[in-house]
């Protein structure tokens, strides 16, 4: 599997790109980058560890670090194709569904890449219990940084939702991309308790 460009580029240059006011990188792109370093705190603490699970662990951290990127990298590109959709003449006939397209698309993206932060959960619960004491503030900063990354995902994936609706999209794209959202919100709430419950033993 190649790596995204986004991995070999200097994290300054990417900020820069991020400032500009352009729809390339953008929020759902910065979340992305957020859940990539969660990811990589959790294969951190777990080099540190001992036990029959830790392989596993680092295993599944470097693969969200990996998929993280590249969703960043997706996101970039999905935002570009939103705005080109909106942008579509008001008279075009093939403007609603444009929209529908791009709106559902991207909002199944976001629904993605809550996934690969959620899976990395299972992980943090075995290093809250068996991982180093002395980087017991690292599983509680990772767990933070994926419930951010997951929350700041849920906003593209709310608005994503509503615009999708409101260019038509049927009952059923509708409940699935909401229940998506209330998976997320879920998901977060769960890193974020973790992330207290470490947090209060140090």
């Amino acid at each position: 599997m190649s790596d995204p460009a986004l991995a070999t580029a200097r994290i300054d240059d990417w900020l820069g790109e991020l400032a500009a006011p352009a729809p390339e990188p953008g929020g759902g792109a910065a979340a992305g980058v957020v859940i990539a370093t969660g990811a990589a705190l959790v294969a951190m603490t777990a080099g540190y560890a001992s036990g029959a699970e830790r392989d596993g662990v680092l295993a599944v951290a470097t693969r969200v670090r990996h998929a993280a990127l590249v969703a960043a990298e997706h996101d970039g590109r999905m935002s570009t194709a939103l705005v080109a959709a909106f942008r579509r003449p008001a008279a075009d006939p093939d403007r609603a569904a444009a929209i529908v397209d791009t709106t559902v698309r991207a909002a199944d993206a976001s629904a993605g890449l809550v996934d690969l932060a959620a899976s990395l959960t299972s992980p943090l619960l075995w290093l809250e219990r068996h991982g180093e004491p002395r980087v017991a503030p690292d599983v509680a900063v990772a767990a933070r940084m994926l419930a951010c990354g997951i929350r700041s995902t849920a906003v593209n994936l709310r608005c994503d939702t509503t615009s999708a609706v409101a260019a038509g999209a049927d009952d059923a794209v509708a409940v699935r991309l909401r229940a998506a959202l209330t998976g997320a919100l879920d998901a977060a709430a769960h890193l974020d308790s973790l992330a207290d419950r470490v947090t209060a033993t140090l």
